[in-house]
């Protein structure tokens, strides 16, 4: 499906806000990820040639860039866009940079290296830059000897990205919350906007329904974020 990128989410949010972002990005993202593990990595080892702009799974090879990189040594992240020095080609850091053009209120992308915390991990950050990008992308992360790349996949299977289901999107939901902090009307939102499903949301909750049936979710409000409090699935 067409990519609908998490800044055409019709619910009041703060665009400079990184938490609001990746609430918005995380249950596309990670649902994205899960398929791509299955249709396309699998068992396969992978391989990496930042200059090349490619990587591969196997024998299925697909064009790849920065999108920036975790220090275990110095707890930091740096953003590809901030990278000077690296004898690469500069369309190697074309993601990083569009994530920068994408997000032009949130700090978090402009300060090119700051420390890696629970909220600012590498997976948070690269899962914010897919979720804004015009196109249907995922990450991965690049383990070296001391840290990691994470780059942005082109190109990958259009299955990938066809819709999710209602109810799968109800489960993936259940899996989220459970281990994950974000703000979860924001998470049902994001999600059901980028599969292309309309939504009412009301002061209680948020509904959506197809010919599978109707997701209802509510909410409460716990001091500034909202934590879910029911996921109902009616089938038609």
């Amino acid at each position: 499906m067409e990519k609908i990128s998490i800044l055409t989410t019709p619910v009041d949010f703060d665009k400079s806000d990184f938490l609001s972002l990746l609430s918005l990005s995380t249950g596309n993202a990670i649902y994205h990820q899960k398929r791509m593990g299955k249709l396309v990595i699998g068992n396969s080892g992978w391989h990496v040639d930042v200059k090349e702009r490619l990587i591969s799974f196997g024998k299925k090879t697909f064009d790849c860039g920065i999108i920036g990189s975790e220090d275990y040594r110095s707890n930091t992240w740096l953003w590809g866009w901030a990278v000077n020095e690296s004898g690469l080609p500069e369309n190697a850091f074309a993601p990083a940079r569009r994530a920068k053009r994408n997000l032009p209120d949130c700090a978090e992308i402009y300060f090119e290296k700051f420390t890696l915390d629970e909220l600012h991990s590498g997976h948070n950050l690269s899962m914010v830059t897919v979720g804004a990008s015009e196109n249907n992308v995922c990450y991965y992360r690049c383990p070296y000897n001391g840290g990691a790349l994470f780059v942005q996949i082109n190109g990958l299977p259009d299955e990938i990205f066809e819709p999710v289901p209602l109810i799968d999107i109800a489960n993936q939901t259940v899996e989220i919350i459970s281990s994950f902090y974000c703000d979860h009307r924001l998470l049902c939102a994001g999600f059901l906007n980028q599969n292309g499903y309309s939504f009412k949301l009301d002061s209680e909750g948020i509904t959506a329904s197809d010919n599978s049936g109707t997701l209802r979710i509510t909410f409460e409000k716990v001091g500034e974020l909202y934590r879910i409090t029911g996921i109902n699935f009616d089938k038609a």
